[in-house]
């Protein structure tokens, strides 16, 4: 890839990119989503089965999950055990969830980055990029987790930096500003964080180390430093985070006041709650191809020439 094309892409050109990849395998963005759907509904049903056989007579549950707090704290003094099973529950559920997207995304990776034509070449494109970086993906994720601790390092001193305003806060402008100021170093590392994991992820799909045993390792160093050099990256993954949360306050917004009672309001919230999920799905699919879009155009990385003695 040349010089020139290195320089001229931009923000507008990875979204064109991911756009045109989601809108081209819309049946890939459904199958995952499917699945991952499936994981949070098990979940769900899970949890709710466990709750409902403990309170399921109580009219107190309703209040609390009406959003009463005083009746929410009866309810996990009354019954700790099925509060800590649910926990158990969803904690189970996201760790399922981070192993299979091992092998979900370096799939949709695959897909973006070789564009194969046809249901039955996606699928195999699928399969074969999911499975060839799935253990390399988990030496990245424990290489990664020291990244994370920074994270939540500055995440526990940028809340204990705000704490002592929030304690004494007396309208919500006051309690909010400095939570948000609180969170802000945190958000900023692990925007760059992730999307140094993000980039790490998809060169070595595209080149495809796995013989290697330091692949990730060099991958993620060549990530960080490549993120800090293109703030375009920083951007576009900033982008992404932007329009996840502005597409969820929105429908935190517009469910204000908008009881959905009975059978047919629950079948409302679950396919409302649904499109939810598929349109910031969608958002991360199209960050992910995007980014494929971007790594095509970095240079590979120097091979080690190993003279042999004659």
């Amino acid at each position: 890839m040349s010089a020139a094309r290195r320089e001229r892409i931009g923000v507008g050109a990875m979204i064109r990119a991911g756009g045109r990849t989601a809108s081209h395998y819309t049946g890939t963005v459904l199958g995952v989503f499917v699945v991952q759907a499936l994981l949070a509904g098990a979940a769900g049903f899970g949890i709710a089965q466990v709750l409902g056989s403990e309170f399921a007579k109580r009219p107190r549950f309703d209040e609390a999950v009406s959003g009463d707090l005083t009746a929410l704290v009866e309810c996990i003094k009354h019954a700790p055990a099925a509060f800590k099973a649910s926990f158990w529950i969803g904690v189970a559920a996201v760790l399922l969830w981070v192993v299979a997207s091992w092998f979900l995304v370096g799939g949709v990776y695959a897909v973006a980055h070789e564009r194969p034509e046809g249901k039955r070449e996606t699928a195999r494109c699928f399969g074969a990029g999911g499975a060839s970086t799935f253990l390399v993906y988990v030496r990245l994720a424990v290489l990664a987790s020291v990244l994370h601790l920074v994270v939540m390092v500055a995440l526990v001193l940028g809340l204990g930096a705000a704490a002592e305003r929030m304690t004494h806060a007396l309208t919500l402008p006051g309690l909010l500003i400095p939570l948000l100021v609180g969170l802000l170093p945190a958000i900023v590392i692990g925007v760059y964080v992730w999307t140094a994991i993000d980039y790490a992820r998809a060169e070595l799909t595209v080149r495809r180390p796995t013989h290697d045993e330091l692949g990730a390792f060099r991958a993620l160093v060549r990530a960080l430093v490549f993120v800090a050099r293109r703030p375009v990256a920083l951007g576009h993954a900033a982008l992404g985070w932007l329009v996840f949360v502005v597409v969820t306050l929105g429908y935190v917004w517009a469910a204000q006041g908008h009881a959905m009672l009975g059978t047919g309001g629950a079948i409302a919230l679950l396919v409302i709650r649904l499109g939810l999920s598929l349109v910031r799905f969608g958002v991360k699919f199209t960050v992910l191809a995007g980014q494929i879009e971007l790594t095509e155009t970095r240079p590979p990385p120097a091979r080690r020439v190993v003279e042999q003695e004659s």
